[in-house]
């Protein structure tokens, strides 16, 4: 019988849904049905028990973002807002989900067409996106898409397909595969202060064909089971892997699509956070088969002998080694809440280390008045050398700001708000450089970074075209930049142009895919001349220019030319993947899926550790005016003269 427990405790894990990053053929073993292959010898092998029928069903709603049911769409097109949980004997508050019902919750997601079916010769369910089916769906959802295939093998534990296409999204965003040829809009932002962009039919990837994707279930213990003809899922178990752009989680009830943890003023964190029935004890169960979980997310994500090989760790490919190497996986394995709890923080914030990871939940059995603690304080305590070098090097940068005169004010004696300001420098008389200084990505009511660099281009009042047409030489300051949205990101770039490469690497299967941005409303962008023309274009990136503010730079050296001045910037390559555990822990960090560059001749550049400069600057050149005359900025600009004259005449 399950727990009563589990209407008040959120266990699942829906984690994101941006890209299919799942095992190639070549990463997948025997399945088995114990933790040996997992667990070192020592602990023990647990058995999970083999559920021979659903004990308790329950409907649960889908909950968007707005915090009103989603519409989902079943098999035969109509309209649903809940899908039913099933609990099995056996598995205590693990949630399961039919095939067919897994199959309503991604129409959220795309507008293909789907329909479900069982090859009774090879025992063998198919989830199939095809055209035939598509005619069941409204207009605006019909796509025309490959008859991909997606099987899932009961006797096997496995998950798997030659064709079926790895990226799932919301179907207003982009959802063609690695290598599709067919895409959809995708839009930047809904206002005014923000071009509306998308991705080019020329999509194209580099490394042909796509790999066939494998997931073992029975590798780490975890199954899927067939009852009374129809196939049930363990969902917070494979949408690990199968789920990845949006975080979505379960409270013991309902599932909250598009949830965002760490936001204490959505609604949906409120009924999330609701959810928490502190408890000093998990079963063995809930300890084991979140500790699986994790191991799956890791291996069919996170590409950890890639990850630790370039930080100069352990070249290990499991993150079950990875754990041990580490000292954490007995408390992993705990059935103590505060064990499991501080030594997951630790091998996060310490191991991992990855400068995008972030923890911001602990799990369900912690009372709400513990987040801060583990959020606020644990994981700032165990932090790795990486985290604390980024963080070192922008306290220090912020105080050499302070003390060079700071971002007091912009030409329109405005108060500078944290996000961006720029200035110019006058050198006997005539305006000579102009320095544009933004420090996130990350968008407010009232800025975007492409708004900011096109106003201060192109203001009618205080615009660099407008009130000083002597200055020639623009710098783009990213030295406090620490990264943000990569939509805006991408944004800000066509500033240069309308037409910016992104390339992607996923270093699970080594493909790489290039995706090119295009302006969708040309008439709102204005474009400046090209680097090489009217105007000389310099980027100020410091040790601390990380995640984005490393992505922009990259861009800009490798596709436009842009000089790169200052110290090599922080790094931060990887697509950042958000994961729930079972126990109800949420986190951030670096999928296996790198953001990188593309040099002039076509070869992949790996930005993960940041991009090398064209001229290097001390950090006491940055800011500053060593001859006493307090001109922010006027050590950089003298730098940037002797560095180069022609660009100054």
């Amino acid at each position: 019988m399950k727990f009563t427990f589990a209407k008040k405790a959120s266990y699942a894990a829906l984690a994101l849904f941006l890209a299919l990053a799942l095992f190639s053929c070549e990463n997948s073993v025997s399945s088995v049905d114990t933790i040996e292959t997992v667990v070192p010898v020592g602990i023990g092998n647990y058995f999970f028990p083999d559920a021979t029928s659903v004990c308790e069903t329950e409907k649960s709603y889908v909950y968007g973002e707005d915090g009103k049911a989603c519409e989902m769409r079943g098999e035969d097109g109509k309209a649903s807002y809940t899908v039913t949980t099933c609990y099995l004997d056996g598995w205590e508050d693990v949630p399961f989900l039919s095939l067919e019902d897994t199959g309503k919750m991604l129409s959220l997601f795309n507008g293909r067409g789907w329909a479900v079916s069982y090859d009774s010769a090879a025992g063998v369910y198919k989830y199939n996106y095809n055209q035939a089916n598509a005619a069941r769906w409204p207009s605006d959802w019909q796509a025309s898409w490959l008859n991909d295939t997606l099987y899932f093998d009961p006797k096997t534990q496995t998950v798997y397909s030659d064709e079926f296409v790895r990226l799932i999204n919301d179907k207003k965003l982009v959802n063609n595969g690695y290598g599709g040829d067919s895409v959809e809009t995708y839009e930047s932002a809904t206002d005014e202060f923000c071009p509306k962009i998308a991705f080019s039919p020329t999509t194209d990837q580099i490394k042909q064909p796509k790999e066939k994707t494998t997931i073992d279930l029975g590798r780490y213990g975890l199954k899927m089971f067939e009852i009374g003809g129809k196939l049930y899922i363990p969902f917070q178990a494979l949408s690990t892997v199968f789920l990845e752009a949006v975080n979505c989680v379960f409270n013991g009830t309902d599932y909250y699509y598009s949830l965002d943890a760490g936001n204490d003023k959505n609604t949906m964190h409120k009924a999330f956070e609701s959810g928490r029935s502190p408890r000093a004890v998990r079963s063995r169960l809930m300890a084991e088969y979140s500790y699986r979980v994790l191991c799956l997310s890791f291996d069919a994500n996170y590409c950890l002998k890639n990850q630790r090989a370039q930080i100069g760790k352990d070249n290990i490919t499991l993150f079950n080694d990875s754990i041990f190497k580490a000292g954490l996986g007995y408390d992993l394995l705990s059935t103590d809440t505060e064990t499991y709890d501080k030594a997951l923080v630790r091998f996060l914030m310490g191991y991992i280390d990855d400068g995008h990871t972030s923890y911001a939940e602990p799990s369900m059995y912690q009372p709400a008045s513990a987040v801060s603690f583990y959020y606020n304080n644990y994981r700032v305590a165990v932090a790795g050398p990486r985290d604390i070098g980024l963080s070192k090097t922008y306290h220090d940068l912020a105080n050499r700001r302070k003390n060079a005169g700071g971002l007091g004010s912009n030409p329109n004696n405005e108060p500078y708000d944290g996000n961006a300001n720029w200035w110019w420098i006058t050198d006997s008389g005539k305006d000579a450089l102009a320095i544009f200084a933004f420090d996130s990505f990350v968008p407010s009511d009232n800025f975007t970074p492409y708004k900011f660099l096109t106003d201060a281009f192109y203001d009618s009042t205080n615009g660099i075209q407008t009130k000083h047409p002597d200055i020639k030489n623009i710098v783009i300051d990213l030295s406090c930049n620490g990264g943000g949205a990569i939509n805006q990101c991408m944004a800000a770039l066509c500033f240069f142009g309308d037409n910016v490469c992104m390339p992607q690497k996923n270093h699970l299967d080594n493909s790489i895919t290039r995706f090119r941005y295009v302006v969708k409303d040309g008439s709102s962008l204005k474009p400046v001349p090209s680097a090489g023309g009217s105007y000389n274009f310099y980027v100020l990136t410091s040790g601390f220019s990380f995640s984005c503010g490393n992505y922009f730079p990259a861009i800009c050296k490798y596709q436009f030319g842009i000089p790169i001045v200052g110290q090599r910037s922080g790094g931060g390559g990887g697509v950042v993947k958000a994961t729930q555990t079972t126990d109800g822990a949420v986190f951030n960090t670096s999928a296996a899926r790198e953001m990188c560059a593309i040099d002039a001749g076509g070869n992949y550049v790996s930005i993960d550790h940041g991009v090398p400069v064209d001229l290097e600057i001390p950090y006491e050149a940055f800011y500053g005016d060593s001859t006493g005359g307090n001109c922010l900025y006027w050590d950089l600009y003298q730098r940037l003269k002797a560095a180069y004259p022609a660009n100054f005449n």
